[in-house]
């Protein structure tokens, strides 16, 4: 019984260190690989050097990417990430040499639910960060035409275009959260000199929504050519009323077959019991007396 504990902690040592290798990268190599190519070696290696530094931004810039669209601002996010995957693996065999040791069941029964669990434990974070992701994206659909609407009257009231904004998440503070954070983020961007277009491309980015990047192509083209932000901003609302007309629609269009399946499974076994349950009854009676 001691060896194959021990077994099983040397390989969850070893799946632990693996994790952490694949998540992080392994930093001293990249460091020494670009130390030898900018001393001079052969320019295939140099290359080769560039291609894989720029490989590995590109993914870290997509998993920075992909905490940040589900909520996670902070910059040490991503090694959180990693740090609640390495411990979801290696917690369950913890767990798993602790049942073996204080009760009768068999290492492989256990070590084989641990295996499960942990390999749940490092894809799941990605399950999470997925569903954490949509239901922002859900918050936010609801509450653009309310910004909308608030945006386009202090707009014809004369307001300039940043104290709307700030206006707008002032006023959704207590409606809409989250889109009156996001607003309170574009109106400090602004203030830091940074174009109120471009900010909202930023803010589009945090969620991937397309209803908010063809916003912010819509205040881009005012700001260049000089047309009326307002009068823009009243025909992108009205676009955006009738997508969410198109989309209620097609909600209630498949709400009919998905009332369908219940409908058979539950209602209609009850209706045959009900109507055809005595006639049954009378038949096996007749059939009984003969």
């Amino acid at each position: 019984m001691l060896l194959n504990p021990l077994v099983l902690i040397l390989i969850a040592s070893v799946l632990a260190l693996g994790t952490i290798y694949l998540l992080t990268g392994n930093k001293q190599q990249a460091t020494s690989e670009s130390e030898q190519g900018g001393s001079g070696t052969t320019a295939d290696s140099f290359q080769a050097n560039i291609k894989k530094r720029v490989e590995k931004n590109a993914k870290n810039d997509r998993l920075r990417a992909r905490l940040v669209q589900a909520g996670f601002y902070g910059r040490q996010a991503s090694v959180w990430l990693s740090v609640t995957k390495v411990l979801s693996l290696l917690i369950p065999f913890a767990v798993a040499l602790a049942v073996t040791y204080f009760t009768t069941i068999p290492i492989k029964t256990t070590g084989a639910v641990a295996a499960f669990t942990g390999v749940f434990g490092i894809i799941g974070p990605s399950f999470v960060l997925d569903n954490l992701k949509k239901k922002r994206q859900q918050c936010i659909r609801r509450a653009i035409p309310d910004a909308l609407d608030i945006l386009g009257i202090c707009l014809e009231a004369g307001v300039s275009l940043p104290a709307s904004l700030a206006r707008v998440a002032q006023e959704l503070a207590t409606a809409h959260p989250e889109l009156a954070l996001e607003l309170a983020i574009v109106d400090r961007e602004t203030r830091m000199g940074r174009g109120v277009g471009d900010s909202m491309r930023s803010f589009a980015d945090r969620f991937d929504l397309e209803e908010l990047r063809s916003m912010s192509t819509v205040i881009i083209q005012a700001e260049r050519y000089g047309s009326s932000l307002a009068d823009a901003l009243e025909v992108f609302a009205a676009s955006m009323r009738q997508k969410r007309m198109y989309a209620a629609e097609t909600l209630a269009q498949q709400a009919v077959a998905k009332i369908l399946i219940p409908t058979v499974i539950c209602i209609l076994p009850a209706l045959f019991v009900v109507t055809m349950g005595p006639a049954v009854i009378m038949i096996i009676r007749g059939l009984a007396d003969q």
